[in-house]
């Protein structure tokens, strides 16, 4: 408990540090911290797959992580800013026709290990993508509530999740997939999303770190920021959930051991990816 409190701590720290880099320096920290992210999350997944099924080929894992965000940058600096997130897409789809033609002429590996990076690059990397896209959304400063809003929902909502269900324990949520998950913890998670959203809502209205109101309309601005808690903690423990499924077809505990008491990288993001998805196609509808 003390060692995973600590570890917690200190990425509290990476997170706020990130966070006050990218919104009073420049936005390169965030693009840096998830560039660091794609790579390292998409191994550990890499490793844990290569446990029990065909090892995914990692050079195609990086090489898309960074060719993906070069050609997201260029289109954002010299063409059309809201076609970043579309044109990674083009070097997934490259990275992949690599990777067959790689398998097709090496005597060593097959479609299974095609199919294999196929699934390390949808998951975690391609949605761990979309984190990029939180930090260049079109409305001035919505970057900024998005960004406070996928760490303060996704933290809380996992502080509070763990804390309710050791308090309160009771009915298990899913006992075949993940057996210490608890309806109770569950629920808390959830009001763990919302009280992150109203710490972001209450930067919002006092104009705190630059953070916008969602809405002209204060009634309206407190329903989008507590909606994006709510729905945001369902996303968060959703991923938790799938995380925990996949690890459990590979036969590990946890994809990494980077960081004591958590487990690996992406074991610490594994909620916040799928709720970043869902800020991500949040703002953007709202922003248009």
């Amino acid at each position: 408990m003390k060692t995973r409190t600590l570890t917690g701590i200190l990425v509290a720290l990476v997170y706020a540090s990130v966070l006050l880099l990218t919104i009073y320096v420049h936005k390169v920290f965030f693009d840096v911290f998830v560039l660091l992210l794609m790579p390292i999350a998409g191994l550990e997944v890499a490793k844990a797959i290569g446990n029990k099924f065909a090892k995914p080929i990692d050079i195609f894992i990086i090489l898309t992580s960074i060719g993906g965000y070069l050609a997201f940058k260029l289109i954002d600096a010299y063409l059309f800013r809201s076609s970043g997130v579309t044109i990674y897409f083009g070097v997934w789809a490259v990275m992949l026709i690599a990777c067959i033609v790689y398998c097709m002429i090496s005597k060593n590996r097959t479609m299974a290990n095609v199919t294999s990076t196929l699934f390390v690059l949808v998951y975690p990397v391609t949605i761990l993508f979309y984190m990029l896209g939180l930090n260049y959304l079109p409305r001035e400063n919505f970057n900024v509530a998005a960004l406070l809003l996928l760490v303060l929902v996704s933290s809380f909502t996992d502080t509070f999740a763990y804390f309710f269900g050791a308090l309160i324990k009771g009915p298990k949520l899913c006992p075949s997939i993940s057996p210490k998950k608890t309806v109770a913890g569950a629920l808390g998670g959830i009001l763990g999303g919302i009280f992150g959203a109203g710490i972001a809502l209450l930067f919002s209205v006092y104009g705190f770190a630059k953070t916008p109101m969602l809405s002209s309309d204060g009634v309206i601005n407190i329903l989008h920021y507590l909606l994006i808690g709510m729905i945001g903690s369902i996303f968060t423990q959703l991923g938790d959930i799938v995380a925990s499924y996949v690890k459990r077809q590979c036969a590990v505990k946890d994809f990494g051991r980077t960081l004591p008491g958590h487990g690996g990288i992406m074991d610490r993001i594994d909620g916040m990816i799928l709720n970043t998805v869902f800020i991500y196609v949040y703002l953007t509808v709202l922003a248009i």
